[in-house]
């Protein structure tokens, strides 16, 4: 069974119980929501319904383009304890449950890559110190991030990747 692929931003709303058919586009742009339905009986039917979703769609979008991979890459998330995007303090987990004077620590580094796959770099903190293992991490991210190209995709994260049947 073949299904549809998805269409950016436009979802499909057919709810029997409140006789609702029609399309609904959301999208966000930094913080704002913009959210708008397109009803198939007003509209004259599915097919001009969904015409209509798709231009107010890219004309959102036009208007609001997507932030840059570097913009997303550099949002600084709630739950940040090193006060610097994509650098964290990590307990090599072999080690967690010994002593604190046995435990591995390390400043880790990470991004993703143009691939989508996930980098990350670690630096020791009992080899550079805690400061020197810092600053190397952070300059290993500044670096990865001042390489990034390209508008940030939304949906390639939540994508799953097609699997070939031979």
């Amino acid at each position: 069974m073949k299904t549809k692929a998805p269409i950016y931003g436009v979802t499909r709303v057919d709810n029997e119980t409140s006789r609702t058919h029609g399309w609904l586009v959301t999208i966000q742009r930094r913080g704002v929501i913009f959210r708008k339905q397109f009803s198939d009986g007003v509209l004259g039917g599915k097919t001009k319904s969904l015409a209509a979703a798709k231009a107010y769609r890219d004309e959102i979008v036009e208007k609001h383009p997507p932030l840059s991979k570097r913009e997303h890459a550099e949002i600084v998330k709630k739950n940040n304890k090193s006060g610097v995007v994509g650098v964290c303090r990590y307990c090599a987990s072999e080690t967690s449950q010994k002593p604190n004077a046995e435990r591995r620590w390390f400043w880790v580094a990470s991004w993703v890559l143009p691939d989508g796959r996930a980098k990350r770099i670690k630096f020791s903190v009992k080899k550079y110190g805690e400061e020197g293992a810092f600053k190397m991490a952070v300059k290993a991210r500044r670096n990865a991030i001042r390489q990034m190209a390209g508008d940030f995709d939304p949906g390639a994260t939540r994508r799953k990747k097609r699997m070939s049947r031979i």
